[in-house]
């Protein structure tokens, strides 16, 4: 599924006084099958970005094409239902969007939404909810029963119930703890690699950007000022220091080695490749 920005502006309370710009000149692809990682500093537009891509924001000026739909500045959108279902979008603090009795009804309401049987959506609930770590003996529960990153989790199952193409996540670790957090990063990796979804996700924790993504795209005052491979954006420090973030302990401990004399190449972005250079430089030495 293919996704293009082109020229894209966004402001918000256009023609007010309250005006202003989130997103300026945006040209952005963002590649397909793929996990990208959009990151930036706090007000640099990553959520507006994101937004846009199953129209709930529209843009003031440009272009945004996902897959078969257009999206033009000053169009009303055609198909928006049909956007919506290519394009899952999981806001922050998810688990706030449950509603329904039940998680299985919470679940099939999406699939419903969008013209599906009763028996059908139910079918694709189960499945979503059992993808996502939930056990079947918690079905017929109220959400209200469920722990923090249970709820999280059955939220984000209503999405994968819609069986979209493309799945947008922003911030999805947020108050989780590190193996909720790593439980919720492993979901999105198997998406991705077992029904080739396209991830997006918006994120500040670099750990996750190195261990899962493929590509980044950084933010700065409402402009993309970067998109490339995750590889070449951790090479160079002045990429992480664009976008104010810290990086991974990994590449901070590579970095002190270097100031030390000892380099290491810059393909090694993981503990267990880093520990066998290391134990192989031992026994050399």
């Amino acid at each position: 599924m293919s996704i293009r920005f082109e020229k894209v502006d966004h402001i918000y309370s256009e023609n007010t006084p309250f005006a202003y710009q989130a997103l300026s000149d945006v040209d952005l692809d963002i590649s397909e099958g793929k996990i990208t990682a959009v990151i930036g500093a706090t007000g640099s537009g990553k959520t507006t970005l994101v937004q846009h891509l199953n129209g709930l924001l529209l843009p003031s000026k440009g272009i945004v094409e996902v897959n078969d739909v257009t999206i033009r500045a000053g169009e009303k959108v055609k198909d928006i239902k049909h956007l919506r279902s290519q394009v899952g979008l999981v806001f922050q603090f998810a688990e706030y969007q449950l509603f329904e009795e039940t998680l299985i009804k919470d679940v099939a309401f999406g699939p419903q939404n969008f013209g599906m049987e009763v028996t059908q959506a139910e079918k694709l609930a189960k499945e979503a909810l059992k993808t996502c770590g939930i056990s079947e003996a918690d079905f017929d529960k109220s959400p209200l029963e469920l722990s923090g990153g249970q709820k999280r989790r059955v939220a984000i199952a209503g999405i994968i119930a819609m069986q979209p193409q493309v799945l947008v996540l922003d911030e999805p670790t947020a108050g989780l703890d590190p193996q909720g957090a790593k439980m919720m990063m492993d979901l999105f990796a198997q998406l991705n690699r077992q029904r080739h979804i396209t991830i997006i996700i918006v994120t500040h924790n670099m750990e996750h950007v190195l261990s899962y993504c493929d590509e980044v795209v950084v933010m700065e005052n409402g402009k993309m000022i970067m998109h490339c491979d995750k590889n070449k954006f951790f090479e160079n420090e002045q990429y992480m220091q664009k976008a104010l973030i810290d990086p991974p302990v990994i590449i901070s401990f590579k970095k002190l080695c270097a100031e030390k004399g000892v380099q290491f190449s810059a393909d090694v972005l993981d503990i267990k490749t880093l520990a066998d250079k290391i134990a192989k430089r031992c026994v050399n030495e």
